[in-house]
């Protein structure tokens, strides 16, 4: 699977977010190499808390008989709010475009079966900082 090609979408979507005035987060999901659905942090664009890009990610994707066999693809390590929505609606797959970290989100998916994958890279990392 090609991880750099979907983060770079992860990472156009982050863009469109800072372009809006909001932080540079962007998700992606993906189901055998094709895009099923986008989104970027929306929270401060649409005073939504909830409305980060993974949780708007899932939202987009809909209700799904597949999602077991969904990968998403996010620019940030998630937080509590999206390993809760990951696990809710049994996300098969996390990957995420930073170093490997080990936060107690990221422990909560690994130990719930959830394969967390790591793929630096290089906007994701500059995103950060924004």
């Amino acid at each position: 699977m090609d991880h750099q090609r979907f983060l770079d979408i992860a990472c156009d979507e982050a863009q469109q977010s800072i372009m809006n005035g909001g932080i540079g987060a962007g998700a992606v999901m993906v189901k055998n190499e094709g895009v099923i659905a986008k989104s970027h942090d929306r929270t401060k664009q649409i005073n939504d808390p909830i409305a980060v890009a993974e949780v708007d990610c899932i939202r987009k994707a809909g209700r799904r008989n597949d999602q077991t066999e969904l990968i998403l693809y996010t620019t940030r390590y998630p937080d509590m709010l999206c390993v809760g929505t990951i696990l809710q609606f049994s996300i098969g797959a996390v990957v995420i475009g930073l170093e490997q970290s080990d936060t107690p989100e990221l422990t909560l998916l690994k130990n719930k079966g959830v394969p967390v994958t790591f793929s630096p890279h290089a906007q994701c990392k500059k995103l950060m900082q924004v």
